[in-house]
């Protein structure tokens, strides 16, 4: 009896030994389940990195904010030259050089100024010729241009302005001209070593001639509430060409 009895609690821990692990075992399933946390951990860490940064990037972006006496505008996203000559007030027209790479094209536009009423903005652009040479370029600012038509900005819901984006095609129409005429030009502005770099080239659009947006426009008009009178505000963004 007592040998049956000895059989059966031999099974019994046999039968619970398989069903529970061992104290080893136990031991590793709870380093693994550590492990996994600490991962999770780890992946939650790195979204938070991760958002941080994006929000690092969006907050480097510059708006740039142009006061006159009687309206202030703002233009989301565009780095200029010079800010610090924003800080003061500004004439009736007002020329600002934006950096490299920058663009008024599809921008939102805030105008504050609660005595004008009637507030309206519109956009034009004017192209030129350049000659580059890698790095170094020649702009011919000073010669002929292309004058697009005046457009008007339509508002969105928040009262913002979006500035009008130019198709590629309309970014190098420019009035038509001889090589010889270019040619000339450019030697006489730019120098000899530039004009020897056109004797092959036919064209204005063949590199390393180019016709490019070199100014944008900006014309802001209203009425004062106060005595009616017409209100405008001119704001021309040059910028730079070549490559």
């Amino acid at each position: 009896m007592k040998r049956m009895l000895h059989i059966i609690i031999l099974a019994t821990g046999t039968f619970c030994s398989c069903n529970n692990p061992s104290i080893e075992q136990q031991k590793q399933n709870l380093k693994q389940i550590e492990h996994h946390v600490d991962h999770e951990a780890n992946i939650s860490d790195q979204k938070i990195n991760t958002v941080s940064t994006v929000k690092a990037i969006d907050e480097t972006k510059s708006n740039t904010t142009i006061k006159f006496n009687d309206l202030t505008v703002s233009i989301q996203d565009l780095a200029i030259f010079d800010p610090d000559k924003m800080d003061r007030i500004q004439g009736d027209t007002v020329e600002i050089e934006v950096e490299i790479g920058e663009s008024i094209e599809g921008s939102f536009i805030s105008i504050l100024g609660d005595h004008i009423s009637d507030l309206r903005i519109e956009q034009r652009y004017e192209t030129s010729a350049t000659i580059m040479n890698e790095g170094p370029h020649c702009d011919l600012n000073e010669w002929k241009h292309f004058n697009s038509a005046w457009k008007s900005l339509k508002q969105n819901g928040n009262g913002q302005f979006l500035s009008t984006e130019y198709t590629e095609e309309e970014h190098t129409i420019f009035p038509e001209v001889s090589m010889d005429e270019l040619k000339q030009k450019v030697k006489e502005q730019c120098g000899e070593e530039w004009f020897k770099l056109l004797v092959k080239v036919k064209s204005p659009t063949e590199y390393p001639c180019a016709i490019g947006i070199s100014r944008y426009f900006l014309r802001i008009t209203g009425i004062q509430k106060d005595n009616g009178k017409k209100v405008t505000k001119l704001i021309v963004f040059k910028t730079p060409m070549g490559c």
